[in-house]
């Protein structure tokens, strides 16, 4: 064999140059490790990159970047708190990250760490968001298994900050599926892994997610207790304190603080910050029992071991409201406000924070409670001296809270963490509606109310708003929604996931996981390609009240809307000339009964002292819920309902407004429905081009899901097609692949089958062969002007604050739809046939939705009228939705529109004629 001399000589140089640059390296860690001045360290580290920066490996360079910014700079922050320290190990992290990105030949993990450090250095710094962006390169990107375990934990800590709790959720359901597979590094992460998901569960609510907390620290506790030769004191505490939070829920203070003050015993494995948080909630616990003196002692110990900690204010603040002391009440909810927006601000306790301020909070959950705590607090402030200023204060706080939340919806993009904040947001306006009917301000009430139904709804139209208003590209137009179907559908498959492999399980989840990861990926790109779509989408706006008044009050036509909890609640009614704004008496006493009225309906009442009972008691209520001068001006109109609450589950039609001539409501009014005026006027923007009039479904038989048939089923869609002709699907034609297939093609579509809520509220829609579900229709388009679901339960969902239920009927509105009649309860399949013929046949003349609704139920009543047939017949279906008459197959739109050009062309050719005669005549 021969050498090339050549070659080994370049081989050494090669090899010398690498020990060369190595030794640099080394030379640099020792600098930084010497025993000197942090001066002369900083003047031989500046020294150090000017003569090597040139000389020495890409490579090289960029541990150099990398250990000099995380050795030094980083070190150097902590000990000085300077932010210039920061910005310099952000700055060399980055240089180091963007060498080692276009280097072929790095150890595994490098890239990893430096991403790793960056996202560290950024949340230091106070960047949420570009920390993010640099865990999620780990994540997706990383090679280091044990780093991505640890980046995963520091992305789910940073999303329950954000309050984005479904993104951190899914981050640590990733990890405990990862660990369970055998495939963890240290019992350490998995601990903490159920210590973050108890806190995530905690923050959303510590009473409606106790048995998450619960099973998540038992788990912890478990492997804290296993690993007996290892030292995990602290994860120990950590699990202490959630379990006295729980009993916080259960109002158990007395054992919640005795569960904190076991933790004070071991306080050598406590930063005084954590400290400070166990004497924080001892004394919540205290004001609670009201043992004002001991708990004032344990929040100053709080504020004096974390000066900077702002719950203890908050708390301070509870405190000397129950002693009517409002000045120092008020004074410490602003500190509270002060010490997360601007600790070096001036404490006023009349001041608001300006919402730009507000935007750069990073713990904005805390702060909104802060906030509501306040403006709650000038509600009480008020109560006690009847000082209309205070309202006004609160009424102000409200809207400053009210911005707040739509802040932190806008910054989530799990569509759960949404749905959480929309909740949230729910139990501040019903205070906010207060404050105004306090200070008679109906229009501003109606605001509120807005706000308080089915905004993401309303966002989701935004959305494709914005797409015309940036002139989105069609190609990613569709791109979009495909990314966003692919992730219902894989979310559909997981909730109703039949097996309980754990290996298959996980596949299913990791196939959600990896759904929204391209999706959100997808999105950002978008963002940064197209600003105007992205400022544009987050713009949610409430149909502003004269808006309002002139396009859906008139001297026939009214609104009447209601929020309410279970605490309190208020209607608002707007005609012509007047807004009457009323509150709701006695509301647990109200909630009860309308809970037992829905029972009475869903229960098929049919004998006389039943319907008796339910005569008595629906007048009650109705008496309650329109009092007597609401009546007066209801009575004989066109009236829109927007309803809240356990109001969603009760149609108005049914209610008895004279028990001693049983007149139904629906007799003397007539009745449709709406998410929210916002969200119908939105709707109506959206014009559809469907082609066929109607496509109808019957499925009859349903043997592969073990239903009971519909015989009268058939002769429903029968009936329907003879008055609206199109195409309609039988028996075993009536599949889910066909329906999914002729979806978008017709103005009407009728569904004659079995629904129900689902055992795990998962709402379902039946055909011959499987089950729809509510996530698959979120993932379809129609162009319906109307969807008739002619089946049980199609209105019924579970209830969330502020959105109402999450029922099919939404998910035919989210997909397209103008208008639906849906079902609250189990329909009768004779019964629904009747009415169901005799609306069609109503809407064949012309009418509105709603007034051939009402004519068919009134039509049902009269025949039954004196029988033992109740409401519970007649009265599941409402109109929910646009009103305006659905075009027959007579006269559909496209055959008009050939008759509308026959006319121009007659009168073309007639003006022609007329023309030549003339001149015939003249010549």
């Amino acid at each position: 064999m021969k050498f090339n001399p050549l070659l080994i000589v370049l081989y050494g140089l090669v090899f010398l140059l690498g020990m060369y640059c190595q030794a640099q390296h080394e030379d640099l860690l020792t600098l930084i490790n010497a025993d000197e001045t942090v001066e002369i360290k900083q003047s031989k580290i500046d020294s150090f990159f000017t003569v090597h920066e040139k000389r020495i490996s890409r490579k090289v360079l960029a541990d150099c970047y990398h250990d000099v910014a995380n050795k030094w700079y980083h070190e150097q922050w902590w000990e000085s708190g300077e932010e210039a320290h920061i910005l310099k190990a952000i700055a060399l992290t980055k240089k180091a990250f963007e060498l080692k990105l276009n280097e072929p030949h790095l150890e595994e993990g490098s890239l990893d760490k430096s991403s790793f450090n960056l996202g560290v250095f950024y949340y230091l710094k106070g960047d949420i968001y570009d920390a993010i962006d640099a865990y999620l390169f780990v994540v997706n990107n990383g090679t280091d298994t044990e780093l991505i375990e640890d980046t995963k934990l520091e992305l789910a800590a940073l999303y329950i900050e954000l309050g984005d709790f479904y993104k951190a959720l899914n981050q640590l359901n990733q990890l405990i599926s990862h660990f369970e597979m055998g495939k963890n590094s240290s019992d350490l992460n998995l601990i903490d892994t159920y210590i973050l998901q108890a806190e995530a569960y905690s923050l959303m609510n510590l009473e409606e997610f106790s048995k998450q907390i619960q099973n998540s620290l038992h788990k912890a506790d478990s492997l804290i207790q296993r690993a007996k030769d290892t030292d995990y004191s602290f994860q120990s505490l950590r699990v202490d304190q959630f379990a006295g939070n729980l009993l916080l829920k259960t109002k158990d203070y007395d054992h919640a603080i005795a569960t904190h003050q076991k933790i004070l015993k071991d306080t050598l494995n406590l930063y005084p910050e954590d400290l400070a948080t166990v004497h924080n909630s001892i004394a919540y616990s205290q004001i609670k029992l009201k043992r004002h003196t001991a708990a004032l002692a344990n929040l100053n110990e709080a504020i004096s071991l974390n000066d900077d900690y702002s719950s203890p204010f908050e708390n301070l603040g509870d405190l000397y409201l129950a002693q009517k002391d409002f000045e120092k009440a008020m004074f410490n909810y602003q500190k509270a406000i002060v010490l997360i927006v601007d600790k070096e601000k001036e404490v006023n306790s009349d001041e608001l924070f300006e919402l730009e301020e507000l935007e750069l909070a990073s713990d904005k959950l805390l702060l909104l409670n802060h906030i509501v705590t306040k403006a709650n607090g000038w509600l009480k402030y008020h109560e006690f001296t009847k000082n209309e200023n205070y309202l006004e204060n609160a009424l102000t706080t409200f809207e400053r809270a009210d911005q707040l939340v739509d802040i932190i919806r806008s910054e989530s993009t799990e569509y759960q963490s949404k749905l959480f904040w929309r909740e949230k947001g729910a139990t501040l306006y019903t205070k906010a509606v207060e404050a105004c009917y306090l200070l008679d301000k109906p229009k501003k009430a109606y605001y509120f109310m807005e706000r308080n139904k089915a905004l993401l709804l309303l966002e989701d139209i935004s959305n494709e708003r914005a797409k015309e208003i940036a002139k989105l590209p069609n190609a990613l137009a569709k791109r979009e929604f495909e990314l966003k179907k692919a992730i219902f559908l894989a979310e559909s498959d997981l909730r109703n996931f039949g097996t309980t492999s754990e290996d298959s399980i996980a596949v299913v989840k990791r196939n959600v996981y990896l759904n929204k990861r391209t999706y959100n990926t997808f999105v950002d790109s978008l963002t940064r390609a197209f600003p105007k779509y992205a400022s544009t989408k987050k713009k949610v706006e409430v149909l502003p009240y004269s808006e309002f008044k002139k396009k859906y009050v008139s001297s026939n036509e009214i609104v009447l809307q209601y929020i309410l909890n279970n605490e309190q609640g208020y209607g608002l009614l707007t005609t012509e000339n007047e807004n009457l704004f009323f509150k709701l008496d006695n509301l647990e006493q109200l909630n009860e009964n309308i809970i037992s009225l829905y029972g009475q309906l869903t229960g098929h009442i049919s004998n006389q002292d039943e319907i008796k009972a339910y005569n008595t008691l629906s007048n009650e209520v109705f008496n309650a819920l329109v009092p007597s001068r609401v009546y007066e001006k209801v009575k004989g109109k066109k009236l829109v309902l927007v309803t809240d609450h356990l109001l969603q589950q009760i149609p108005f039609e049914a209610f008895v407004s004279s028990v001693e001539t049983t007149t139904y409501f629906i007799e003397e009014t007539e009745i449709r429905y709406a998410y929210s005026m916002s969200y119908l006027e939105a709707k109506k923007r959206f014009v559809g081009d469907a082609p066929e009039a109607l496509f109808g479904i019957a499925p009859v038989q349903f043997s592969e899901l073990s239903l009971p048939d519909l015989m009268f089923s058939k002769s429903e869609i029968d009936a329907i097609a003879l008055i609206f002709p199109g195409k309609v699907l039988l028996r075993e034609e009536a599949t889910k692949e066909n329906f999914m297939k002729n979806l978008g093609t017709s103005r009407i579509i009728h569904l004659s089958t079995h629904a129900d809520i689902g055992d795990n509220s998962d709402p379902w829609i039946a055909f011959s062969d499987e089950k729809l579900f509510l996530n698959e229709i979120y993932a379809t388009k129609n162009q319906a002007d109307m969807v008739v679901l002619s089946a049980c339960n199609t209105s019924v969902g579970e209830l969330k604050k502020g959105e109402g239920a999450i029922s099919l009927a939404r998910g035919f509105f989210y997909s397209g739809a103008k208008s639906v009649v849906s079902s609250l309860w189990s329909t009768y399949d004779k019964s629904s046939k009747e009415l169901m013929t005799s609306f069609y046949e109503e809407l064949n003349k012309g009418l509105t939705k709603s007034e051939a609704l009402r004519n068919a139920k009134i039509d049902y009543i009269n025949k039954y009228r004196g029988t033992m047939i109740s409401p519970s017949y007649w009265a599941p279906l409402i109109v929910i939705g646009d009103n305006n008459p659905v075009t027959s197959s007579l006269f559909d739109s496209s055959l008009l529109a050939w008759i509308a050009v026959g006319l121009v062309l007659m009168l073309v050719n007639g003006f022609f004629f007329l023309k030549r005669k003339k001149n015939h005549s003249s010549s």
